[in-house]
C-alpha cells in the first residue's frame, strides 16, 4: 500500500517500542502517542502505556486532541497519580519515556531551557524541561523525536543542558538514558561503547548528503546505512482506520526539506 510521510513516522516511533515494556508519553506529545497506541495493537499487545494524565492502558473512541484530554479516561485498565510514575521510574519499573528538545547534541542530551550564551540574557527563554532530568536518568530508554533535521537543532555544544544524555565523565549512577532520536530525515542510535549517535537507517528518498549538511556533529556511518523500512498494510490500515481516522497526523507532521 501507498504511505505518506506522517504515516512513515509514526510507524518508526512504534516500531522502537518492544512488547511488555512500560511506556510513558508527556504533555504536547500526539505523535508519540499515536506510535504508542499502534504498538499496541500490532506487535506488542502487552505493553503498558502511562499518560501523562496517569492513566494506564486508554481506549479512546477518538483520538484526543490534547494529551491531557479527559477522553484518555476512556476505558482505561487503571489510573495512577503523576508522582507515582516517577515513584516507579525510580525504582526501576518504567522502561521508555519519550522527550522531546528543541536541542539535541551527539549524546542525546537535550535543551528546553533557554537559546543564547547567556543565561541571565537569553535570546529565546524556552518552557524547560518539566520531569525530564530526572526520566532521562531513570527510565531504561529514552526516544526523541525532532520535526526538523537541521543544524540548529542537532548542535555541537548545547548553550543549556537541561536533561543530560551520555555526559562523558559524568558522576553517579543512572539506569538508563537516550537510545534512539528519529528526526524528518534519519533514525540516530547510539553507541554503546562512545555513547554517541551513528547513523542506522535514512528515511525513504533521503540522501546521506543531506543529513550530513544538516547535522551540526560529526556521527559514525554504516559501510551500507538501512533505508528505514516501510508500514505494513496492517499498520496502514489500523493508524488510519482505528486510531487516526480524522488524519490529525498530517496536521503534525510535514515532508522534510529536501
Amino acid at each position: 500500500m501507498a504511505f505518506t510521510f506522517p504515516e512513515l513516522i509514526i510507524t518508526t516511533l512504534s516500531r522502537q517500542l518492544k512488547d511488555g515494556e512500560r511506556v510513558f508519553t508527556g504533555v504536547a506529545s500526539p505523535v508519540q502517542m499515536m506510535a504508542t497506541l499502534l504498538a499496541k495493537a500490532t506487535h506488542a499487545p502487552n505493553l503498558l502505556y502511562f499518560t501523562i494524565l496517569g492513566t494506564i492502558n486508554p481506549q479512546p473512541h477518538r483520538l484526543p486532541y490534547s494529551t491531557g484530554d479527559p477522553h484518555l479516561f476512556d476505558r482505561c485498565s487503571n489510573a495512577i497519580t503523576f508522582p507515582e510514575i516517577f515513584d516507579l521510574a525510580n525504582r526501576g519499573r518504567m522502561d521508555v519515556a519519550f522527550l522531546g528538545g528543541t536541542q539535541i547534541d551527539k549524546f542525546g542530551s537535550l535543551n528546553m531551557s533557554i537559546i543564547g550564551k547567556d543565561p541571565s540574557r537569553p535570546k529565546v527563554r524556552l518552557p524547560g524541561g518539566a520531569g525530564g532530568p530526572l526520566m532521562i536518568r531513570s527510565f531504561k530508554r529514552v526516544i526523541s523525536w525532532r520535526s526538523r533535521h537541521s543544524q540548529r537543532c542537532l548542535v555541537e555544544q548545547l548553550p543549556f543542558t537541561t536533561s543530560p544524555g551520555w555526559v562523558p565523565h559524568m558522576k553517579g549512577q543512572r539506569r538508563g538514558g537516550p537510545d534512539v532520536v528519529v528526526t524528518d530525515l534519519c533514525v540516530f542510535k547510539f553507541n554503546k561503547q562512545t555513547r554517541q549517535v551513528y547513523l542506522d537507517s535514512l528515511h525513504p528518498e533521503v540522501r546521506f548528503e543531506t543529513v550530513k549538511a544538516k547535522t551540526g556533529f560529526g556521527f559514525d556511518v554504516p559501510k551500507q546505512p538501512k533505508i528505514t523500512p516501510e508500514p505494513s498494510e496492517d499498520e496502514l490500515l489500523i493508524l488510519r482506520k482505528v486510531i487516526d481516522p480524522e488524519k490529525i497526523r498530517n496536521r503534525l507532521i510535514k515532508p522534510p526539506e529536501v
